[in-house]
C-alpha cells in the first residue's frame, strides 16, 4: 500500500466528511433545530456517520480520484535518482505532514494529561465541604473530590473512577447561589461521564486535525452539550439569573486552558449559551420529530451520494489477479492455482467475439471495432520507477494485455508477447502490471450494453 493509495483514499474520505457535515449543518439551520438535547443527539449522530463511512461503503478496486482521457499509452519520466523528490514524491511528503500533525495532536493530548495531573498535585482539597457543595451533590446525585487552585481560571473536571473538580480560588468570593450553580454544572458533567466523551473527541480531533468540517462538527457537539447541562442546572437550582451572572463573572477572568477536560466556559461559546439561557427555546414534539427525521433523511441521502461519487479503494492488486509470464500470480497471502492461464485467443468471424479465459469456466471477450467501442480509461495512474531501475538507469517499453470486465475493472493482466521476448527488467514489468491493475475504465459498449474486452497497453519508462 503506497503513499499515493493512502493519500487518495484520505482525500476521497475527507470530501465525503465535508459533504456530510456541510449538508447536515445546513439542514439543521434550515429546519431551525435549536433544542439542545435534539441538537446534541443530531450532531453526535452526524459525527458517528462520518467516522463509520469507510465501513458502510463498498470499497472499489480502483483509486479514489477519477481522471479523464482515452489514451492507452502512458509514459513515466523521472529526474534521476539523486533528486530528493524522486526518492520522496510529493504525495509522500504530504502524507508525512499529515502523520506528523497526528503525532503533535497526540502529544498535545498527553501534555494535557500531564498538566491536569500537575493541577491536582498543586491544588489543595476542600475539606470539610461547605454546605452548598453538599447541596449540589444531593441535587445531582453524584459525588467528586473538590479542589482549589490558583493555576486555573475556570472550573475543570476530569477523571472517571475518581472524578476531581478543580475550582479557581476566586470561586470562594462568589455568591453562594452562584457557587451552587457552578458546582451542579461540574457534577452533571461527572454524572454524564463527559470526561470520557471529551477524551474520545480529543482523539478524533488529533487524527482529523487538518479537517475544518470535523472541527466545526466537534464545536457544535460541545456547544450543544454545554447547553444541555446549562438547562439541567437551571432546572435543578431554579436560579437562572445567578447562573447567568456566574457565567459572566467567570468569563471576565478566563484565560486559555489547554487541558484535556470539559471546561466550564469556552469563551467562543459564551454568547450562544447566554442567548439560549436568556430565553426559553420551545418546539412542539411533532415538529421536533419531523425536523429530525427530515434532517437525518437528508444526511442518509448525502452520505449515500458521497460514497458513490467519491469512493474509497482497496489496496492495489488485492482483488485482482496479476498475470506473470502467462501464469496468474495472486497478491501476497492468497492461494491462486498455478493452472490459471490465459488461453490463446480465438476469433469468431461471425460475431467478432474473441474467446479467451482462465482454466475452468471460459470467459468471452469482445474485439474492439465495428459495433464494439473501446473502453475509456477514467483513472490511470502512472507506474513508478523501481529503485533498482533508477540505480541502473534502465529505460524501455513494457507492452501488456489486460482483461477489462463489463464493469470497467481490470480483472487480469499479462505481459504481451513483445515484452516476453524483450524484457526490460529491473522490476519495471511488475511495476507496470501492478499499476495497470488499479486502472478504472468506462466499459466497452456493444449495442448500448457494457461488454468485457481485451486491451493492449504500452507503458514507456524514461529517465531524463
Amino acid at each position: 500500500m503506497s503513499a499515493s493509495w493512502w493519500l487518495g483514499n484520505l482525500l476521497a474520505y475527507s470530501v465525503q466528511v465535508a459533504l456530510v457535515v456541510g449538508v447536515g449543518g445546513l439542514a439543521a439551520a434550515v429546519l431551525r433545530l435549536k433544542q439542545p438535547r435534539a441538537m446534541l443527539a443530531y450532531w453526535q449522530a452526524l459525527l458517528a456517520a462520518c467516522l463509520l463511512l469507510p465501513l458502510l461503503e463498498p470499497w472499489q478496486r480502483t483509486a479514489s480520484a477519477p481522471g479523464v482521457g482515452a489514451a492507452t499509452i502512458i509514459s513515466t519520466e523521472a529526474a534521476g535518482a539523486d533528486s530528493l523528490l524522486d526518492l520522496f514524491p510529493l504525495h509522500a511528503w504530504v502524507l508525512l505532514v499529515l502523520v506528523a500533525g497526528v503525532g503533535l495532536g497526540l502529544l498535545r493530548l498527553a501534555l494535557g494529561f500531564w498538566r491536569l495531573n500537575q493541577y491536582r498535585r498543586t491544588a489543595f482539597a476542600i475539606v470539610p465541604l461547605p454546605g452548598m457543595l453538599h447541596e449540589a451533590q444531593a441535587l445531582v446525585g453524584v459525588g467528586a473530590t473538590f479542589y482549589f487552585s490558583e493555576r486555573v481560571s475556570v472550573p475543570v473536571n476530569f477523571g472517571w473512577l475518581r472524578p476531581a473538580i478543580i475550582f479557581p480560588t476566586r470561586f470562594e468570593r462568589m455568591a453562594e447561589s452562584q457557587q451552587r450553580a457552578i458546582a451542579c454544572h461540574e457534577l452533571l458533567h461527572v454524572a454524564r461521564r463527559d470526561w470520557l466523551v471529551n477524551l474520545f473527541e480529543e482523539l478524533v480531533l488529533a487524527f482529523f486535525w487538518f479537517h475544518p468540517a470535523v472541527w466545526w462538527a466537534m464545536r457544535s457537539i460541545r456547544l450543544a452539550r454545554e447547553q444541555v447541562v446549562d438547562s439541567q442546572v437551571v432546572t435543578l437550582t431554579e436560579a437562572r439569573k445567578p447562573y447567568l451572572h456566574a457565567l459572566l463573572e467567570i468569563a471576565a477572568a478566563a484565560r486559555a486552558m489547554p487541558v484535556s477536560a470539559p471546561l466550564f466556559l469556552v469563551e467562543s461559546q459564551l454568547a450562544q449559551r447566554i442567548a439560549l439561557l436568556a430565553k426559553e427555546v420551545r418546539m412542539s414534539k411533532p415538529r421536533l420529530i419531523a425536523s429530525l427525521v427530515i434532517a437525518l433523511g437528508v444526511l442518509v441521502v448525502t452520505g449515500w451520494w458521497a460514497v458513490k461519487t467519491f469512493w474509497l479503494t482497496a489496496p492495489a492488486g488485492l482483488p485482482t489477479e496479476v498475470m506473470v509470464g502467462g501464469v496468474s500470480a495472486g497478491p501476497p497471502g492468497t492461494d491462486v492455482p498455478s493452472a490459471f492461464m490465459f488461453y490463446s485467443v480465438e476469433s469468431d468471424q461471425d460475431t467478432g467475439q474473441t474467446h479467451s479465459g482462465y482454466a475452468g469456466p471460459r470467459l468471452a471477450y469482445y474485439k474492439v471495432g465495428g459495433d464494439v467501442t473501446a473502453p475509456v480509461p477514467i483513472y490511470k495512474p502512472e507506474p513508478p520507477y523501481t529503485p533498482q531501475a533508477r540505480k541502473d538507469k534502465v529505460q524501455g517499453t513494457v507492452v501488456l494485455t489486460a482483461a477489462v470486465d463489463a464493469s470497467g475493472n481490470v480483472v487480469g493482466v499479462k505481459l504481451d508477447a513483445v515484452s516476453l521476448s524483450r524484457s526490460v527488467g529491473a522490476g519495471l514489468e511488475e511495476s507496470a502490471m501492478q499499476t495497470l491493475c488499479t486502472w478504472k475504465f468506462k466499459p466497452a459498449m456493444k449495442k448500448g450494453k457494457p461488454v468485457p474486452v481485451m486491451v493492449r497497453v504500452e507503458v514507456s519508462f524514461r529517465l531524463f
